[in-house]
């Protein structure tokens, strides 16, 4: 009878275990908050409601930029309005500003990464 029980007891315990184990995994993996152009990289822009704050230190057109934080650089092209791409000019952006960004969506185009379909939060 006592063996049955310890039976008992240890899948019970083993069972607990593993739903407690489960539930960690619930927790969300996406970009949330206010991410950096690093964690934007790592998760290759996967998440929901995500900004990031970045410098443009060089217009490569009037649509791409290469912009950058403390934690690294990447291209930026455009930024949307009504699903349109709008040039830097048009938004007030130039070299040397900081912006804040939301949602870009991680692209590949001939090589390089890039952000792209985001929004202008706001020029500091």
């Amino acid at each position: 009878m006592k063996k049955v029980l310890s039976v008992i007891l240890a899948c019970f315990l083993l069972g607990g275990a593993l739903v407690l184990a489960a539930c960690g995994n619930d927790a969300p993996t996406g970009l949330s908050g206010s991410v950096t152009i690093e964690e934007w990289l790592e998760k290759q822009g996967e998440g929901e409601d995500f900004t990031l704050t970045v410098k443009v230190v060089e217009l490569l057109n009037p649509y791409y930029a290469r912009v950058e934080d403390d934690s690294g650089s990447v291209l930026l092209f455009g930024l949307w309005e009504d699903g349109e791409p709008k040039a830097f000019a048009e938004k007030g952006v130039d070299v040397g500003d900081t912006i804040v960004i939301k949602n870009p969506v991680y692209n590949v185009f001939e090589d390089n990464v890039e952000m792209k379909e985001c929004v202008l939060v706001e020029k500091k």
